[in-house]
């Protein structure tokens, strides 16, 4: 059919149209090259530049030697066009290793004989009249009028070719895959790039073995003109090195190497087919010997069971308990393809947590009961005996152990509170102030609470029991503190714009001291900053539980401001 289409068309209209089909392709190439130098360093830029000169060398050589008839000069310009066709391939290859983040394959030195290979067609180019081993029968054939010319390749230059055809090709599958790894992200511009190379592989395959109607003619450099247009759509239309996937792949590879906690790679019938060194190291594995594995056979349980429970026991002088975290992989068609499972120590975390239970039933009953002992025989010294010395002291240990029972209540009442279920709903502030002052006036009798609503009728949307002991605490507090005798402290209510609820608890006494609110900012109380003892802890604590936020200030007396959310008419 191409046949038939060629001898339809007119020799001189035929061959300009050869001529300008070859040449085109070799400005175009050399015009992308230009533009990409802006991209030189970027992941692939420059091999993929050094690929392009190549093809325009090869797409110019053939052009501009169709035109020339002189038997030696011919030969000298095939010998540049067959050379530069076997330099086209390699540094594709190389563009294809590094664009997908396989740089270091590239800086290997047994890439050294892959670039070896056109280097060495060169040399052998300068002696190919004496050896021929990159052709042998050199002739003029024209065809159309142009200076075609036909020869039986030798070894080494079917040997070369092909690997510039093969490279090119490896370098195309290096794309492919990032098509079906990275989904839509680079799709279009890797697309264009493996398409751009169908074109020139089958010209230069049906050339190379003499498969078409007119063997002597090689189409290869026609058929680049739509190579580059192509490659100037993923380069320039979609700017193909503003991001590629080799940041994607280096990220990838640091997520599992360079990770501390251990990470397993886990497949959809549950076999460990890749670890990190810290998962090694915890059990004992080696990537590259002992994978596949069960999940089952490597952990001691299956891969349901560590989901729902969301912890693993591991046994034995590296074990420990870890928390776990799966996530699940999906391929380009969100078919799932397997996970990743995360183990995070938490060893000690867990000793933490059950040492402070232990202190925390000794505070509540061990420590409370024996007070109450104290307590009582303290209080009957004191009015049994007539010293009033040691009525005095026998008073001073009532009042500490006074203090102590109420830390002991205050922890016992807030630790009742966090261990049940929040359970917010709309509060009258006007009753829960009510119960406020009741509670006050218990430990408290001399101690005045004025308050005022804004409006009256204000509500919030909160958990009564933990904004009680916010209010509780602040205003005891106060009460306690005060230097006076029958304490005023204020409370002021008032319903913001922005829909949060603020409280205002107000005393005039001398001012919190630094220390304290400074303990509570970050998060740690040192032996020297615990005088008001635990009842400012719990104000955080439970503002914290309320997602509010708390403030100390001073003007003629302390200012304590709670902001919570959610606020309401009730």
């Amino acid at each position: 059919m191409i046949g038939r289409y060629l001898l339809a068309v007119s020799t001189p209209d035929l061959l300009s149209l050869l001529v300008v089909g070859s040449l085109l392709p070799a400005f175009g190439s050399i015009s992308l090259a230009a533009y990409l130098r802006r991209h030189r360093g970027k992941p692939g830029a420059n091999w993929f530049m050094v690929s392009l000169v190549a093809v325009a060398l090869f797409c110019g050589f053939y052009g501009g030697s169709l035109l020339v008839f002189d038997p030696g000069v011919r030969a000298t310009l095939e010998l540049f066009t067959f050379v530069s066709v076997c330099c086209i391939g390699p540094p594709f290859l190389a563009f294809g290793l590094e664009y997908t983040g396989r740089s270091g394959v590239v800086r290997n030195p047994l890439y050294g004989v892959v670039v070896a290979v056109p280097v060495l067609t060169l040399l052998l180019a300068a002696t190919n009249g004496r050896y021929g081993l990159l052709w042998t029968g050199f002739r003029l054939d024209p065809t159309f009028g142009a200076a075609t010319v036909r020869y039986a390749v030798g070894p080494w230059g079917l040997f070369a070719a092909l690997f510039s055809l093969g490279t090119a090709g490896i370098g195309t599958l290096l794309l492919v895959g990032t098509i079906l790894n990275y989904g839509p992200l680079y799709r279009r511009e890797a697309t264009a790039v493996v398409l751009s190379t169908v074109p020139p592989s089958v010209g230069g395959l049906v050339w190379l073995f003499e498969l078409g109607p007119v063997p002597q003619l090689n189409l290869t450099p026609v058929l680049i003109l739509p190579h580059v247009a192509l490659d100037a759509y993923a380069f320039v239309g979609t700017h193909m090195f503003e991001t590629n996937p080799a940041t994607q792949r280096a990220a990838e590879r640091s997520a599992l190497d360079d990770l501390n906690d251990p990470l397993l790679i886990v497949d959809p019938n549950e076999q460990v087919v890749n670890l990190n060194e810290r998962a090694g190291q915890l059990f004992g594995v080696s990537a590259t010997e002992s994978l596949p594995i069960a999940l089952a056979e490597l952990i001691g349980s299956d891969l349901d069971t560590v989901r729902t429970e969301g912890e693993l026991e591991l046994p034995g002088r590296a074990g420990g308990t870890f928390a776990a975290s799966y996530t699940s992989l999906d391929d380009t068609r969100d078919d799932p393809v397997g996970g990743t499972l995360v183990l995070y120590d938490i060893t000690e975390e867990r000793q933490r947590e059950q040492q402070l239970a232990v202190l925390n039933r000794v505070l509540r009953h061990n420590l409370r009961n024996e007070m109450t002992v104290i307590r009582g025989h303290a209080d009957a010294i004191e009015s049994g005996v007539d010293d009033e010395g040691v009525a005095a002291q026998a008073g001073a240990i009532v009042e500490a152990g006074d203090r102590l029972l109420s830390i002991g209540e205050k922890v016992r009442a807030f630790d009742q509170i966090q261990e049940g279920e929040q359970r917010r709903r709309s509060v009258p502030v006007a009753e829960l102030l009510d119960s406020v002052e009741g509670d006050v006036h218990a430990a408290y009798p001399d101690a005045v609470l004025e308050r005022t609503l804004e409006p009256p009728a204000v509500g919030v949307q909160t958990d009564p029991e933990l904004l009680e002991l916010i209010l509780s605490n602040l205003v005891e507090n106060a009460a306690e503190h005060a230097e006076t005798s029958g304490p005023t402290v204020e409370i002021h209510v008032r319903a913001a714009d922005d829909g949060r609820t603020v409280f205002e608890v107000r005393d005039r006494n001398p001012p919190i001291p630094e220390i304290e609110t400074a303990s509570l900012a970050a998060g740690d109380e040192t032996p020297l900053q615990h005088g008001r003892g635990i009842g400012l802890w719990i104000v955080n604590w439970c503002v914290t539980a309320l997602n509010g936020e708390v403030r100390f200030d001073y003007n003629d007396g302390n200012v304590v401001t709670v902001v919570l959310p959610d606020s309401g008419s009730a």
